[in-house]
């Protein structure tokens, strides 16, 4: 009983925390500027994805390339007993929603997508491609994040994939600093999301043109999110493992906070919470075996809730789950999470073992 009061008040510790990391995010929500646009027009937008049935059948909203996209190793460095390499490839990828095409695309640096590649230079090698969380795309955050190096020494190449709008697919002006996530934008979200899918198969496509013998896919947060719908839509990842996943976007990203130049009333906040969730991991089932997912929470996760996780453990069916105390950033049992995402790559074959 008492390890139950403990194990809340840490949790709630952990949530505090996210909640002062929420804060700034909301400040500066607060402060920026209104969207000039008016109700009929963002009512258009959001009726493309449910008019023309993607809300009903979320599927049929994304698409994969049918080839592998023309790509160049733009840099190349020494990394230990290997080398580190700048991939760009052009991303091909076509917004659907025709309200918002020519907007999306006006964005000439996100057309180029970007892998790092920590490569020990033989074929044949395992892969493992990693993706960044929301508005941490630069690869030195990332080498920290996933502990490039130990992982490297450990066995496989290392891959970074890049999102939409993030590092040099960015936009550059500070005020449309993550456009990813917008809460008064839900249609270039889905956009970015289906882009996201897109340019992760194109990713995966070159890997193997390389000489991957096989890849498998890990996310944190944002990048969880991005790695549990991939893995409903299609089996090309070897694993797809999970850390600190957001699962759905419509509750955290709230309609009635968004600086928009018109009320919000429940008819409009009905369809805006449509194409929240139109992309969300919880429409899908795995297209991968179950016993090739891992998932690590936080239970006093404020940024990623914790509830929806559970939702997608239960509906999946996961075996392999580690729920940490904690929240998002501050988590008491970290160590817990590193060892189940190494006994899971050794489980996986991904990592030699060690004595």
């Amino acid at each position: 009983m008492k390890t139950g009061r403990n194990e809340r008040l840490l949790n709630t510790m952990g949530s505090m925390v996210d909640s002062l990391f929420l804060a700034i995010p909301n400040f500066l929500a607060a402060m920026k500027p209104m969207r000039k646009i008016d109700r009929d027009a963002y009512e258009q937008q959001l009726d493309y994805y449910i008019d023309n049935g993607y809300a009903d059948n979320p599927e049929s909203f994304f698409t994969f390339p049918s080839k592998t996209p023309s790509y160049f190793i733009i840099d190349r460095k020494p990394y230990h007993d290997g080398e580190s390499q700048l991939i760009a490839y052009e991303s091909g990828y076509t917004a659907k929603n025709p309200h918002v095409r020519d907007r999306y695309h006006s964005y000439a640096a996100n057309r180029t997508g970007y892998l790092v590649r920590w490569t020990h230079g033989e074929k044949n090698r395992k892969t493992v491609l990693c993706h960044h969380g929301y508005m941490l795309g630069e690869p030195r955050q990332a080498r920290k994040m996933f502990r490039v190096k130990n992982l490297f020494n450990r066995g496989p190449d290392v891959a970074l994939f890049i999102a939409p709008f993030h590092w040099k697919r960015g936009t550059g002006l500070m005020r449309q600093r993550g456009i990813y996530l917008q809460n008064d934008d839900v249609v270039m979200t889905c956009e970015c999301v289906g882009q996201a899918m897109h340019d992760l198969f194109n990713s995966f496509r070159i890997l193997r043109e390389l000489g991957s013998s096989e890849t498998g896919l890990i996310g944190a947060s944002l990048g969880g999110y991005n790695a549990a719908l991939f893995a409903g839509l299609t089996d090309i990842p070897s694993f797809a493992a999970m850390m600190v996943p957001a699962i759905n976007f419509s509750g955290s990203l709230d309609p009635d906070r968004a600086r928009l130049p018109f009320p919000v009333d429940e008819s409009l906040r009905r369809k805006i919470r449509r194409v929240w969730e139109l992309h969300s991991p919880l429409n899908f089932s795995p297209k991968i075996s179950k016993e090739k997912i891992l998932i690590v929470a936080s239970r006093g996760d404020l940024l990623c809730p914790f509830e929806y996780v559970q939702s997608l453990c239960k509906k999946w069916k996961i075996p392999n789950s580690r729920f940490l105390t904690g929240g998002h950033w501050l988590i008491f049992n970290g160590s817990e999470r590193g060892r189940a995402w190494y006994n899971f790559l050794i489980g996986m074959g991904f990592l030699h073992q060690t004595d």
